[in-house]
């Protein structure tokens, strides 16, 4: 859950509660916390991990990666848009650059590569030339990013 569901959820400040969740640095003291304030926020029920529209945002990096390997597989962005509910933009901007994306996105990708990684997409109606396009743009994210 993202400090904005945290404080929405408990009915505290962000600003509050990103101070809370701020963690101390190295050789400094934890800050105390109002018995208040830590009763609002280990109050709140924690939503169902596979919850289609489990709140808040994550890190891109794993989502990131799964779109990528999924890429090299032959599976167009379009193709995996489609799948995921989202526009072909939204798939490339995760697997290239967004640094973070709502949770029930991550997941639903996670998902996805689950079940198509092992799959052939010419089985599934994604043209022959698509497919090799897709590698080829694949293998030069691969190779910009190695040499970067």
């Amino acid at each position: 859950m993202s400090a904005q569901d945290i404080a929405d959820r408990a009915g505290l400040s962000v600003t509050l509660v990103r101070r809370v969740l701020r963690t101390p640095m190295q050789g400094q003291a934890a800050r105390e916390t109002a018995r208040t304030t830590a009763d609002a926020i280990l109050g709140i029920p924690l939503p169902a991990r596979r919850e289609p529209g489990a709140p808040g945002l994550t890190d891109a990096t794993e989502a990131s990666r799964l779109l990528s390997d999924l890429a090299r597989a032959g599976w167009p962005a379009t193709a995996l848009a489609q799948r995921l509910h989202v526009s072909a933009r939204t798939v490339a901007e995760v697997r290239d650059s967004r640094p973070r994306l709502h949770l029930d996105l991550a997941l639903r990708i996670r998902r996805l590569h689950r079940d198509l990684i092992s799959l052939e997409p010419a089985g599934y109606g994604i043209h022959p030339t698509d497919i090799a396009r897709t590698r080829a743009a694949a293998d030069r994210r691969t190779a910009m990013i190695g040499s970067g």
